[in-house]
């Protein structure tokens, strides 16, 4: 499979690891990235929690040229954003496409209605999934007000999750558990800072971690005053604004923070999806405990086999905590086999093999 991968030079959480994972899986030859993405393929340009491949700079006449050829068999536009959109139409003006699909990273649940109709995708995937989850209603509801009565964009829009790029996570497997709970995360939404709270006011349990923003985020723009008193550490391991001397030390500092753990947390933030902690704690081989998540994913974690979920409200996390510090074995046994689940479901080569089966499936 041929794939003409239309993507903007902006950092994606899903499109940029499925990238990785179908190079790897079907050749770089085999998947043209176009306009020319640096993070992709440029030494300077590589972020710390990204992967790099062999990669070629097209002018728009070459891609063109391949698609006047009929080079390519699929093509997947990437991204969401206006850059990527623009440049489609460019291409899509002057010369016929094979099969398109759409995928629709944003961390909303809004379907794109004006991209499917200018370009006919034959498969939408959308990161934040929430239909299909056994309730009826809301999924009539969701045909009638969000597909707009479209039953054929319905059934041809899919779940595709965020997934992790495994050898971009260092090999930290030996280290001592000397922490008994930890979580780090932005503080994107007043349930990661109320956790924060929690386990930093339970006597005699080692928690490591906090939430970080800063006031020029926007996203701390969005979090309650009491909320923002808790914010009780700023990080600088996913903060953009830091000195490259920074960048450099804090991954090495939060992995290990992870890999420490007896146990670690993950919430979810401002969207719906869990984020990319959700598969770097058991990649890290500790025991993942998590709010459940509220989107679809394929091969997801089953509670308590490969990860334990609290409720949504939290009230029940200092119970698990306590719970799983105490049973060695079941919370090892957790952490284990969430290991072996997110190895064979959901690193960035097994997102991509999923990809490919749907498009082969559909198209």
């Amino acid at each position: 499979m041929r794939i003409l991968f239309l993507g903007d030079l902006e950092f994606d959480y899903v499109s940029d690891p499925l990238y990785i994972g179908l190079s790897r899986i079907l050749g770089e030859d085999q998947v043209v990235d176009y306009p020319y993405k640096p993070l992709y393929h440029d030494p300077k340009a590589k972020n710390w929690f990204m992967a790099q491949r062999p990669g070629r700079r097209y002018a728009r006449e070459d891609i063109l040229d391949l698609l006047r050829s009929r080079y390519f068999d699929v093509v997947c536009l990437a991204s969401f954003r206006q850059a990527c959109l623009d440049e489609c139409r460019q291409l899509y003006d002057k010369v016929s496409f094979p099969a398109m699909v759409f995928i629709d990273g944003a961390d909303d649940l809004r379907i794109r209605h004006e991209v499917v109709r200018q370009y006919h995708p034959a498969i939408y995937f959308k990161r934040d999934y929430i239909w299909k989850l056994s309730n009826p209603i809301r999924d009539l509801g969701a045909l009638a007000w969000v597909f707009r009565g479209n039953r054929v964009l319905y059934n041809r829009t899919l779940p595709l999750p965020v997934s992790i790029i495994l050898d971009a996570i260092p090999d930290l497997n030996g280290v001592d558990k000397a922490i008994d709970v930890s979580y780090t995360g932005r503080a994107s939404h007043p349930r990661r800072a109320k956790a924060v709270e929690i386990l930093s006011h339970m006597p005699d349990v080692r928690f490591s971690g906090g939430v970080y923003a800063s006031p020029g985020d926007r996203r701390y723009k969005l979090v309650a005053s009491p909320i923002k008193r808790l914010l009780t550490k700023v990080l600088d391991n996913r903060d953009a604004s830091k000195s490259d001397q920074d960048k450099k030390q804090s991954p090495e500092k939060y992995y290990r923070e992870i890999a420490e753990s007896k146990i670690a947390i993950s919430l979810q933030g401002g969207g719906w999806t869990p984020s990319p902690r959700y598969y770097e704690i058991p990649a890290l081989g500790t025991m993942l405990l998590s709010d459940p998540p509220e989107t679809v994913i394929p091969n997801g974690f089953v509670n308590r086999q490969h990860a334990v979920y609290c409720r949504a409200d939290l009230s029940d996390l200092k119970t698990l905590v306590r719970y799983y510090l105490q049973e060695d074995a079941e919370r090892e046994a957790i952490a284990r086999e969430g290991q072996l689940h997110l190895l064979k479901h959901h690193t960035c080569e097994r997102r991509a093999e999923y990809f490919v089966d749907v498009c082969r499936r559909f198209l």
